[in-house]
């Protein structure tokens, strides 16, 4: 990703709708499922539980990850990792140092991050070596590759999924899924006619635009309100299809 964009997610992850809808329908899926996860209090002083935030860019997720126990972040880039310890995040590391490869974590998440490498299967088989038997996995992806934008590009996204690819990459690493759902469902409509739309309408040349520049205070709010929303349905149901793709899955025990 561009360092640029590290700055960009670092100034808007605390305001912007997606941001701050995505936190919290995670942090609803991630207590429904850890109610069903045994601490260790062998491994774990005070039987803490430890998460380890793949990518962790920025840091958006950290701090809601931190109400689940003890969390550590890793990513691939300098700059995002520096970003992160300014924003007050001890346990941050980049992921070739060797600081977090001593533990064994309960919690492996991935928000947002296997559609940028070539590999996905190699990079989730890769960091499943640190997941303790029984421990959990999260993923998050962006869906459905008509809705291919400028955004993608801006992002270097590789693909985006579909609900059998995701689920095949899971079963692919050995684990058990548990739960795989579309999200970002209530928008998705409106968005996927516009970005259909401006494939089949020819539009001014201008330089690529993110997605994640920031709307009016009103409809930001408005924004966050319906995606957030879906925190409530996803707790026991699913959507047939979203802007983006979720799924918990589980390393067998033994």
């Amino acid at each position: 990703m561009e360092q640029s964009h590290y700055h960009l997610f670092n100034e808007i992850q605390e305001s912007h709708w997606w941001f701050q809808a995505r936190n919290q329908i995670v942090a609803a899926l991630l207590d429904k499922h850890l109610a069903a996860l045994p601490l260790d209090s062998q491994n774990h002083s005070g039987a803490q539980r430890c998460l380890i935030d793949v990518g962790c860019g920025t840091g958006a997720m950290l701090p809601m990850l931190a109400r689940f126990g003890r969390v550590y972040g890793i990513d691939s880039e300098p700059e995002a990792i520096a970003l992160c310890r300014q924003r007050g995040c001890e346990d941050v590391f980049l992921a070739d140092d060797a600081q977090w490869r001593d533990k064994r974590y309960d919690v492996l998440t991935f928000f947002d991050v296997i559609e940028h490498v070539d590999d996905d299967s190699g990079m989730l088989s890769h960091y499943l070596r640190w997941l303790k038997p029984g421990g959990l996995v999260m993923i998050t992806v962006p869906a459905f590759m008509f809705l291919w934008s400028e955004h993608d590009e801006i992002n270097h996204h590789r693909r985006r999924y579909t609900k059998k690819q995701l689920a095949n990459l899971i079963a692919a690493s050995g684990l058990q899924l548990d739960r795989i759902s579309y999200y970002n469902s209530l928008l998705f409509p409106p968005i996927a006619f516009l970005r259909v739309l401006k494939k089949l309408v020819p539009t001014k040349a201008r330089p690529p635009r993110s997605d994640f520049e920031l709307s009016s205070p009103l409809i930001n709010t408005a924004l966050k309100t319906i995606f957030a929303s879906e925190r409530f349905w996803l707790r026991r149901c699913s959507f047939p299809a979203g802007l983006s793709l979720l799924c918990v899955a589980r390393k067998p025990n033994g």
